[in-house]
């Protein structure tokens, strides 16, 4: 019985697993679908560029007609010439295409990241409350026996006692609710990471933000937007459609050779086969749908540039708005670190107090209460900065997350 239960204890070692936030991340750019999905759509962009390739090379075909009294075979090729420049500029708006769902990629790895990171953090802060609260009802366990002590000797009413019980009641409750939100936590990062075997994480996660600067971080939003780059792809794709309905104004050449034979019978006679050679040429003489579209293109263009300049500005007030966050949840951390050394000092005070009979057991569970919500501040307060940080890595388009390191632990 001995060995089946270190069996199972063995099992459940082996395949429990305890992360960091570089290992979640990995784990989680490494088994994404979504990603999976958008190399995919890389691949098929490829394949269009491909395909426009191959009409440039022109088709060759075989027809074989058969009925009662007649044979007719006939293999011909057909090959563009000349088309205003529109299968050129088609194949530049396709690589346009495929650059733009490469940038696509790795903007959602940086999106992805930084959702890593938020699931990351919160399963460490939802470790900490239970830690605090575990914590916590040691203390008022300690306290429980204490006052039933002081309650058997006459020193104190019974109340002190039933007091201390609701009040680890209660801790108790706060303790289960911790041991859930870690739960949920872990459960979001297996989702994350397609990983079952974590059951764990490790240290708080902060960015290392080099530079605060404004300026210094703009520049680089501006370098470096993966959003900017896809706009900027649009701005050339509207550039490019100009030209192809500029396309239509040139004459269209194109070639087709055929060989044929058609007999009453199968045979080889020579006199029996036919060939025929062309060059034609389109070209359109008159055609008032040719400006209106060039002119819609055009419009479509100066809207594309509207909204590219419009980016850079989204982008400058987002960096703005990112910086003043962290900037106040810097302080409001400082301030209850400040505060929490306070509440330890009341809380201890009190006890030695209560201990001496100096004050009630209510105010003790009042300042043990304040310590504990002053406790849970701090962990939150812990939490936004380090979103904040991270929201300023994903503005500012950090580069570092191409090697799956984006993140490193700021102490």
């Amino acid at each position: 019985m001995h060995k089946i239960y270190l069996s199972l204890l063995l099992t459940s070692f082996t395949y429990a697993q305890t992360i960091n936030f570089n290992q979640a991340l990995d784990y989680t750019l490494k088994n994404n679908k979504d990603l999976k999905n958008q190399k995919l759509n890389i691949d098929l962009a490829k394949l269009n560029i491909d395909k426009v390739d191959a009409l440039s090379y022109g088709k060759l075909s075989f027809e074989e007609q058969i009925n009662r009294n007649n044979f007719n075979t006939e293999i011909s090729y057909e090959v563009p010439l000349f088309t205003g420049f529109k299968l050129t500029n088609q194949k530049e708006i396709l690589e346009l295409e495929k650059k733009a769902n490469e940038i696509k990629y790795k903007l959602d790895k940086r999106h992805l990241s930084y959702e890593v990171l938020k699931a990351y953090n919160q399963a460490v802060v939802a470790k900490e409350f239970i830690k605090a609260t575990n914590d916590a009802k040691k203390s008022m366990n300690f306290l429980v026996k204490s006052s039933n002590a002081f309650y058997q000797e006459g020193l104190v009413t019974k109340i002190d006692f039933k007091q201390a019980q609701v009040h680890y009641s209660k801790i108790n409750t706060k303790h289960l609710e911790a041991s859930n939100k870690f739960k949920l936590a872990i459960a979001y990062l297996k989702f994350l990471t397609s990983n079952d075997k974590i059951n764990d994480v490790k240290n708080l996660q902060y960015v290392n933000i080099k530079n605060y600067n404004f300026n210094i971080l703009y520049k680089e939003a501006l370098k470096n937007a993966d959003k900017l780059k896809m706009q900027d792809i649009n701005l050339k794709a509207k550039k490019k459609n100009i030209e192809i309905s500029k396309a239509e104004n040139y004459p269209s050449v194109y070639s087709h050779l055929e060989y044929g034979f058609n007999d009453d019978k199968l045979t080889l006679d020579s006199n029996k086969d036919y060939y025929n050679a062309v060059i034609g040429l389109k070209y359109n003489i008159f055609d008032n749908t040719r400006s209106i579209n060039i002119q819609k293109n055009q419009i479509e263009y100066k809207k594309s540039l509207f909204n590219y300049e419009k980016l850079k500005d989204e982008i400058r007030l987002e960096l703005q708005n990112a910086l003043l966050n962290l900037e106040i949840k810097e302080k409001i951390l400082k301030e209850k670190i400040q505060t929490l050394d306070l509440e330890n000092d009341i809380y201890r005070q009190s006890q030695l107090m209560y201990k001496n009979h100096l004050t009630s057991m209510s105010n003790l569970l009042q300042q043990e209460a304040n310590l504990r919500n002053t406790q849970t501040q701090v962990l939150n307060a812990k939490y936004e900065k380090s979103l904040a940080l991270g929201k300023i890595n994903l503005i500012s388009n950090n580069d570092s997350t191409e090697n799956n390191i984006i993140l490193k632990v700021k102490k």
